[in-house]
């Protein structure tokens, strides 16, 4: 897979989630907006403006957050390995996800005690990886709703992160066909096919794997495993 249809990709989810951006954004900003007002109105005790204005400065910085984080993540760049955290990008990407994720009746549960270790590859194109997975398993409980959740282990080889959703599963036989690129059984128009193969490509050029699998009771899982070290 070229780098261009990574890129071009990213640009239309990302683009997709403008909504859940602003939706974060309006929150913060009214809270900025209704202290300021309640500043103006106290401004003679001094107790309750030092605390309007506290609460004016952390909305402030989380609104300055969310907009950097997801400048960071849809920028287009070339692949650049790097050591982070992986329980640090999780809440990150969730931050401007959640809104659209959730608009199919989706409740999602992250994982809280991710291990505090270090992983070696590109950081914003492993957010990538995260989302395509995620959007998928939202996409596929359109109409139901249902659980979605994210998983995280490690063990003396590598990590390991499980994307499990409760939909009906892939068909019989589409296995691996599902993660050629255009290929897909929604009906959606906008970015059609491209999140597993995106997904899959994105992995391999970190030196790992991805595998799908369907669970017995229904729904399946997206299970990305990554090595401890850098690749050469």
């Amino acid at each position: 897979m070229e780098r261009t249809n990574v890129e071009r990709y990213r640009l239309a989810l990302f683009g997709r989630m403008v909504m859940g951006v602003a939706h974060e954004v309006h929150n913060h900003l009214s809270v900025i907006l209704g202290f300021s007002e309640l500043i103006q109105l106290t401004a003679g005790n001094e107790g309750k403006v030092r605390d309007g204005a506290g609460k004016i400065l952390s909305a402030g910085e989380k609104t300055g957050a969310i907009l950097q984080n997801y400048a960071r993540y849809v920028r287009p760049h070339p692949p650049v390995p790097e050591s982070f955290v992986p329980g640090d990008v999780i809440p990150e990407i969730l931050l401007f996800a959640r809104y659209d994720l959730g608009r199919n009746d989706v409740v999602i549960s992250a994982q809280q005690d991710v291990s505090p270790g270090i992983l070696h590859a590109d950081r914003r194109d492993f957010g990538l990886v995260l989302l395509a997975l995620l959007f998928n398993g939202s996409e596929a409980m359109a109409g139901k709703g249902g659980d979605l959740a994210i998983r995280v282990s490690r063990d003396g080889e590598g990590w390991e992160f499980t994307v499990t959703d409760q939909g009906p599963g892939i068909p019989a036989g589409l296995e691996e066909k599902v993660f050629e690129e255009g290929f897909t059984t929604r009906t959606e128009p906008v970015n059609a096919g491209m999140g597993l193969p995106v997904a899959r490509h994105l992995v391999a050029q970190a030196g790992g794997t991805l595998h799908l699998s369907n669970h017995p009771g229904g729904g399946c899982a997206a299970t990305v495993r990554l090595p401890l070290k850098p690749q050469a």
